[in-house]
């Protein structure tokens, strides 16, 4: 569980690669005669349709004949050969929508809202995990599905699965406009958290919960619900949406469940936002800006807990979870939801039965104006919309925070969005001077050009396109999306990148254009078989 620095064979042939940006292909979209993909290869955590790596994101405003914000997925396949840990090309994209896999389509389910990719232990090829919060259940309009797509040669098949809240008696059933699947967290496809954010709690209007799903112990199924209330943290209140963000840390207690709350009310300070941690077998702990030990002040409109990602590591004789929180409203000084990055963590003893301690906030803050992390603290850039931390295939691997401002202006262009990366102090998560670097759409190698209200980096997924050998180290990529791009006269239609900064990237665009599609455009995180 310790954070450090990498090397080998593979990640020094990669740096030496990095000095050529990554070519920028884009494929036409198949023909209906197109054959299938050869079968889906071994090693590559995410190969939905045969043929090599795949990214998959999700349209939940894609619209059909008739039927608005429908949804829809992209499958953007083969992008590197074998071996090959960086984008190459993109041999097919195609669209999916719920009709194609055998599914009821419908006006405002927004298949596609959250998505899961992942390979389950001897399946030949990944499976995909869709949410479709705005699904109907037994006529309970928008209580909202998961569907669990099989991957295959052919391409993504009938559900092997399909969840709601009325499958598990004692959870009180399926309820109107819930939204159970708005976000998914997972681990190895065995345990599932499912958000419920438009859930009333208690007879309190979108207070919000999280459905949890527990496989691992073969021929079991151990379901139960996370959220505030009784003996843990806070209380519901309405419109907190509980279980809008969520994020899941792999420790020796099994996965640890981090759930931002960015419209929880602190005081009377409306969405300043908090971080829950649910760990199996102890009470909720939950955490704010005013916590003792946290960095900055809860503020109206702060939205903390708004983005999570987590690193664990060594102190002393113990280990911890440290936890990024994004805080995408904080004002800085004069600059109004300029953002700012906090942190928490959580200690884990390695007593005998293992044991956690609770949720503690951290006085290390990072903004754009830290030490390491490039361009200019302004008014409205929303830095923390999207946090990642990853060891990325720059600087030997070391942890680097990722971190998007969909709302940072370059030069007269407005929300055209940007990302940086820097690297950390793993014990702290400072980020650390001279090390940081800034990617956008006017960068060297990233196709097309920013635009106004862009929003590049409106959310960030790290993608490991290939598994490493034995002696060599994982090098993850990151997908990036940019929700508000136009293409040609066609406005919002939505992108992604894939690649890293300084490299270059691959970009991802749907096969079908369609205006204000890129809307909650989002990226599917690849969970490892």
């Amino acid at each position: 569980m310790v954070d450090g620095d990498r090397s080998g064979a593979r990640r020094r042939a990669v740096l030496l690669a990095a000095l050529v940006p990554v070519p920028l292909l884009l494929a036409a979209p198949p023909s209906p005669s197109a054959a299938a993909a050869p079968g889906c290869r071994a090693g590559v955590p995410a190969d939905v349709d045969g043929g090599g790596p795949d990214v998959v994101l999700g349209l939940p405003s894609y619209d059909l004949p008739g039927q608005p914000d429908a949804g829809a997925l992209v499958v953007l396949s083969d992008l590197a050969g074998p071996g090959e840990p960086l984008p190459q090309r993109v041999a097919r994209r195609t669209l999916v929508t719920a009709a194609d896999v055998g599914l009821p389509t419908r006006a405002g389910a927004r298949f596609g809202a959250a998505v899961l990719v992942l390979r389950r232990p001897g399946g030949a090829c990944a499976d995909v995990v869709v949410g479709a919060p705005g699904e109907d259940v037994a006529g309970l309009r928008g209580a909202g599905r998961v569907h669990v797509l099989p991957g295959s040669p052919q391409g993504l098949g009938r559900p092997l699965e399909t969840l709601d809240e009325s499958r598990w008696p004692g959870l009180g059933g399926a309820q109107a406009g819930a939204g159970f699947g708005a976000a998914l967290a997972g681990e190895d496809g065995e345990w599932l958290a499912v958000g419920v954010p438009r859930r009333d709690v208690a007879g309190v209007r979108d207070a919000g919960r999280v459905v949890r799903l527990d496989r691992r112990l073969a021929g079991t199924e151990r379901v139960d619900v996370v959220q505030q209330g009784g003996p843990g943290a806070g209380a519901p209140e309405p419109g907190d949406r509980f279980g809008e963000v969520l994020h899941v840390a792999p420790s020796g207690l099994g996965p640890l469940l981090l759930v931002g709350v960015p419209h929880e009310d602190v005081g009377s300070r409306v969405d300043a936002g908090a971080l829950a941690l649910a760990v199996p077998g102890y009470p909720l702990t939950q955490v704010s800006q005013d916590s003792p030990g946290a960095g900055g002040a809860a503020e109206a409109g702060d939205r903390y807990g708004a983005a999570v990602s987590s690193w664990a590591t060594s102190l002393g004789d113990h280990a911890v979870v440290v936890v990024a929180v994004g805080v995408p409203g904080e004002d800085v000084g004069r600059a109004v939801d300029a953002g700012l990055v906090g942190h928490a963590a959580v200690e884990l003893f390695e007593a005998s039965p293992t044991s956690a301690g609770p949720l503690r906030g951290r006085r290390t803050t990072v903004t754009q104006d830290s030490p390491g992390v490039p361009g200019a603290l302004e008014a409205g850039d929303r830095f923390g919309a999207a946090v990642l931390s990853a060891e990325l295939g720059l600087g030997s691997g070391r942890r680097h925070l990722v971190v998007g401002s969909p709302g940072e202006d370059l030069g007269g262009v407005v929300d055209a969005g940007a990302l940086s990366t820097s690297r950390v102090d793993v014990a702290t998560g400072a980020t650390l001077a001279g090390t940081g670097a800034a990617w956008s759409q006017d960068a060297v190698g990233v196709a097309g050009r920013a635009e106004r209200g862009d929003g590049f980096a409106a959310s960030v997924a790290g993608v490991l396109l290939t598994r490493p050998l034995d002696d060599e180290d994982p090098v993850p990529v990151l997908l990036v999306t940019v929700p508000g791009e136009d293409d040609g006269a066609v406005p919002g239609t939505g992108m992604a990148h894939l690649g890293l900064p300084g490299v270059g990237s691959l970009a991802l665009v749907p096969p079908v254009l369609q205006p204000g599609a890129g809307t909650g455009l989002v990226g599917a995180r690849t969970l490892p078989g």
